[in-house]
């Protein structure tokens, strides 16, 4: 009975060794494994996360776009682009929460009793994990700068042209408020609200400026000073005679209203209607 004990305590000693033996030799499987993994699924975050950032940038710089170039095809091959990437980092990205839920379910297991089955399991499954999708957007970042660039270039250029008609653009400086003292100034439009039954108004000699504001509908000029702003030309809205017609006859509803004497004639008072757009 004795030797039989003996035997048997020896024998699960004998046991309980090789299952331990047969773990380590497991668990350094999967450390190694998960090693590997880690450093494949940091190397998978950074590129997605350097293809989501062009991204971004690349759909602010469509956004800011809008309106601001002389024809769309940048913009809409700046789109395509955009949805191609869109779809492949939508990929990647539930790629890496597989990578995380796959990380999370494959944990060592310490006990003697699996002879390491398990972390084999675990390792294995670790060592199969592909990464493709994420490594596919390798080269998103390079895919949008391309169209982003050609955006940013007609976006230059059109912006370049609209400093060139800001320069040439007709400029009127209202440089007060007053009548007739400050009219014979001539060194700009006069606010003459207050005399013309506060219908707004500017006004100017017609040999001072007068004969050199745009009449034409649809031109844009710039006002400075007093009721500074861009307005937009709306045309000769009604010719009057100082003799004749008194304030009551200037039309009303307007934003603004300039008037000169055409010809420097009393005669012939033009009142030019401006629309402020800006």
């Amino acid at each position: 009975m004795i030797v039989a004990a003996i035997t048997l305590v020896l024998v699960l000693a004998v046991i309980l060794v090789v299952r331990a033996v047969s773990l380590a030799a497991a668990q350094s499987e999967y450390a190694a494994a998960a090693a590997a993994f880690q450093s494949d699924q940091a190397a998978a975050v950074r590129t997605v996360t350097d293809g989501e950032t062009a991204l971004e940038d690349a759909i602010a710089t469509l956004a800011a776009s809008e309106g601001k170039v002389f024809t769309e095809q940048p913009r809409l091959e700046l789109a395509d682009a955009i949805d191609i990437a869109t779809t492949r980092l939508s990929a990647a990205a539930q790629e890496l929460t597989t990578a995380e839920s796959t990380a999370a379910s494959s944990a060592a297991s310490t006990t003697l009793f699996e002879m390491g089955v398990g972390v084999r399991d675990d390792a294995r499954a670790l060592s199969a994990f592909d990464f493709g999708a994420a490594n596919g957007v390798d080269g998103v970042a390079e895919d949008l700068a391309v169209p982003v660039a050609a955006v940013t270039a007609a976006m230059a250029e059109w912006q370049a042209e609209q400093d060139r008609i800001l320069r040439e653009r007709y400029t009127n400086n209202v440089h007060a408020t007053g009548w007739t003292p400050e009219l014979d100034q001539c060194i700009g439009s006069v606010d003459v609200t207050a005399h013309y039954q506060d219908v707004p108004t500017i006004a100017e000699h017609w040999s001072c400026g007068g004969k050199d504001f745009p009449d034409d509908a649809g031109t844009v000029i710039t006002l400075t000073g007093v009721h500074a702003g861009t307005y937009r030309v709306d045309g000769i809205v009604v010719m009057l005679n100082a003799d004749r017609d008194s304030t009551a006859d200037i039309p009303r509803g307007y934003d603004l209203l300039y008037q000169t004497c055409q010809n420097g004639q009393s005669s012939t008072m033009s009142f030019t209607a401006l629309t402020k757009i800006a």
